[in-house]
């Protein structure tokens, strides 16, 4: 080891210096060699030992207040509980902007959403009877049973693919499937509704609408009334799964389009 990198290793000695006492054994041995040796770099580690300890000795002299450590101890409190209360106000002040933003957005997407309306639907099923009859002495007994079930996986499949639920069960009965048409989509006040078409047994239809609580608010359906002259109605089933179906119909009720019925109601809405 030479004098430059004695000098060097010696700042690792003295306390307070950044590393210091992390002086590695093999250096810490060839430092020794060396002032050993070298009587300049002697006097050097004697000089700085000398002044290190006349530093200490005077800092060591000097009285510590009475309360001292107290006073910084409050003051160190006082100053991170500012800091903490600081960020809580921070947080709370962005979470409340944050909830606010969410409730304009929702009050505006909810605004944007109409209601389903089933007066207009009544009234356009009312329009479409006078052109739309099928035959009312198509014999929908017995050989329908394979109709049915090829119609019912066709539903199924169409169904799921819009990722709609099963359609309701009027009065606790199902749809006849052998009595569907088809599975189509129709534009009900500028979106587009997903609807299954059934003929009824009179030659009469009936149209299920399913209502999306994403395009339209399914929280609150009403009674409408149509044409007063007309044969159709309405009738509308509560959400499922953000789902609201609403049946408009010709005749007096639902048992010619369904596999059975014992009568009862959801919700009517007469033409």
């Amino acid at each position: 080891m030479n004098c430059r990198e004695a000098l060097f290793f010696l700042r690792f000695r003295r306390p307070g210096v950044p590393g210091a006492g992390e002086l590695a054994p093999e250096d810490a041995a060839a430092l020794d060699r060396h002032i050993g040796s070298c009587p300049a770099c002697a006097a050097e580690a004697r000089t700085a030992a000398a002044f290190d300890a006349a530093i200490g000795s005077a800092m060591r002299a000097v009285e510590v207040p009475a309360g001292l450590r107290e006073r910084l101890f409050v003051a160190a409190s006082v100053q991170r509980g500012t800091r903490l209360r600081r960020r809580t106000y921070q947080f709370a002040a962005l979470a409340a902007s944050l909830f606010l933003v969410i409730g304009l957005a929702a009050g505006i997407f909810t605004a944007t959403r109409p209601e389903p309306d089933a007066f207009a639907l009544v009234e356009r099923a009312s329009r479409l009877e006078v052109t739309m009859r099928f035959d009312p002495n198509m014999n929908f007994v017995g050989a329908g049973f394979d109709q049915a079930q090829t119609n019912e996986t066709a539903l199924n499949a169409w169904l799921k693919a819009e990722r709609l639920p099963a359609l309701p069960q009027p009065d606790g009965q199902s749809f006849d499937m052998s009595l569907i048409v088809s599975q189509h989509w129709e534009d009900v006040q500028g979106r587009q509704v997903p609807v299954v078409l059934f003929r009824g047994r009179d030659g009469g239809f009936a149209k299920v609408y399913a209502f999306r609580s994403t395009q339209f608010n399914v929280k609150h359906l009403e009674d409408g009334n149509g044409l007063a002259e007309s044969n159709c109605q309405a009738r509308y089933f509560k959400p499922l799964r953000d789902v609201a179906f609403v049946v408009v119909f010709t005749g007096r009720d639902l048992s010619q389009f369904l596999a059975g019925h014992r009568g009862g109601a959801n919700g009517v809405a007469r033409a």
